[in-house]
């Protein structure tokens, strides 16, 4: 006779002892416990009895990483069972660059139940010096006849070794990219070749599935990238997610209306690209369903007028166009975005960066911020968000903008710049920070004056961030004169 594993005891009624065992528990309750568990947990699960090994291993071997399957420290015959069961569970598979191509074609093509595959190029690492264009196409055929899903990140162009695969044929022209959903390329320095460019358009015409597109230009600051040039009856997928680093926008609207498609966007990235030529081709129309917006202008340098010209654009899109936003990341000039167009999207918005143009680190000059007063109109109106990056002006002590940022009902999470108040020509003790100090008396104020529930998760003060000085080393090194301190 089995002894009861816990008492029940119901106050006004008797006392009865009932056996309240784990594996008692119909499969379907143990699966909605077990869900709850983290891998590790559901590891040490397996190894309790058969019915629990039989429930849990689908579950660890639903999402696997390759690299965990093919790993040589481990002894054959662990790797084995591994990868049998894989082959028959696996659902989600993690691919890095140092996997062997052999290896990644045997998966690809035992794998039962496979629905997606997520590859992570690393051309630094791979075991294989390999074209990644034919990488691609290797895990397409594979991937084609079960109808499995392809994620591809952090994928650089490898210029020559493109040229020449281009040259030798490819890439095929017959059921190429009908797996690829996203595509998401990594950083580099070297600036793409035309012909590498020209072989990422031509997959791209070949991706009728494709919804995430991040494209990334050479890292060089304020460089404009390449541009796609299309010809006659080329348009590109329907993205419901793109990204644009570093890509020298010139399309005009004549352009985006043969050959891009913006009828599905929902997120949309402009980072180091000149915003006003985008969005005085692109209709206003086609982003009205945006909910992500993240928005970083190049021009400012180079065309400082159509770069405030952008700010305007941005600003009609966002009051009259766009009708929810989620997110909303944006670098502009604040004196030409009037704070009525955030309070479109009160209802909405749970996260807001909000900051001005290259603001120096001089304590002495006006720096464009919002001020107490548009803080706590927003502060009463934004009941949804969560996290917010504004910068605050040191040069009086922002107590009433501290105060207004205590009063957003939800917000949890806050970052704040400012410019140092160390000067170099000021002078202080050893062992004193008056920055350390200030940020000190920030904390102070928002932890204090913080009503209701909600309770701050994360509070970052970034000093000086805004602009890099050259320091003389030999004459002593000034703190925060050309670098940045977080608190």
């Amino acid at each position: 006779m089995e002894e009861p594993c816990s008492t029940l005891a119901l106050p006004g009624l008797p006392c009865y002892n009932t056996s309240l065992r784990l594996d008692n528990l119909c499969t379907d309750v143990l699966l909605l416990v077990f869900q709850k568990l983290h891998p590790a947990g559901l590891s040490t699960l397996a190894c309790v009895c058969r019915r629990f090994n039989d429930i849990v291993t689908p579950m660890i071997y639903r999402t696997v990483p390759l690299d965990l399957l093919v790993d040589e420290q481990h002894p054959e015959e662990i790797l084995s069972r591994r990868q049998e069961k894989a082959f028959t569970y696996t659902r989600q598979l993690f691919i890095g660059g140092d996997i062997k191509q052999d290896d990644i074609k045997r998966f690809l093509a035992n794998t039962k139940e496979l629905q997606s595959v997520k590859y992570t190029y690393s051309p630094g690492r791979s075991v294989e010096p390999i074209c990644p264009w034919k990488q691609v196409y290797d895990m397409e055929v594979h991937l084609r006849e079960g109808n499995a899903r392809l994620y591809i990140d952090n994928f650089t162009l490898t210029n020559p070794i493109d040229e020449a695969w281009n040259l030798g044929g490819f890439p095929p022209k017959t059921d190429f990219g009908k797996s690829l959903v996203s595509l998401k390329m990594g950083s580099t320095q070297v600036l793409h070749s035309e012909s590498a460019l020209d072989i990422l358009k031509k997959l791209l015409l070949r991706t009728p599935i494709l919804e995430t597109f991040h494209y990334m230009g050479s890292r060089a600051p304020r460089v404009p990238g390449r541009q796609f040039i299309f010809e006659e009856n080329q348009r590109l997928p329907p993205f419901k997610d793109l990204m644009l680093k570093n890509y020298d926008w010139k399309h005009d609207a004549e352009d985006v209306k043969l050959h891009w498609d913006f009828s599905r966007i929902r997120s949309l990235a402009l980072l180091m690209i000149p915003v006003y030529k985008f969005l005085e081709s692109v209709p206003f129309s086609d982003l009205a369903q945006l909910q992500h917006l993240h928005v970083e202008d190049y021009s400012e340098a180079i065309e400082h007028e159509n770069s405030r010209r952008a700010t305007e654009k941005l600003y009609a899109l966002i009051k009259e166009d766009i009708r929810a936003l989620q997110t909303l990341n944006l670098t502009c000039f604040i004196e030409l975005f009037h704070i009525d167009a955030l309070l479109v999207h009160a209802q909405s918005l749970t996260s807001l960066v909000f900051r001005n143009h290259h603001i120096s680190n001089n304590l002495r000059q006006h720096r464009p911020v919002l001020n107490a007063e548009q803080l706590t109109i927003l502060s009463k109106s934004q009941s949804s968000l969560e996290s917010l990056e504004i910068d605050i002006d040191h040069r009086a002590f922002p107590e009433t903008c501290l105060l207004a940022l205590c009063q957003f009902p939800r917000l949890h999470s806050l970052v704040l710049h400012t410019q140092t108040v160390i000067q170099p020509d000021s002078s202080h003790r050893p062992g004193q920070d008056p920055d350390l100090t200030r940020a000190y008396d920030c904390f102070t104020i928002l932890v204090r004056q913080r009503p209701g529930p909600t309770k701050w998760q994360r509070v970052v003060i970034n000093v000086g961030g805004w602009r890099e000085r050259v320091v003389n080393h030999r004459a002593g090194r000034k703190p925060r004169i050309g670098h940045s301190k977080t608190y």
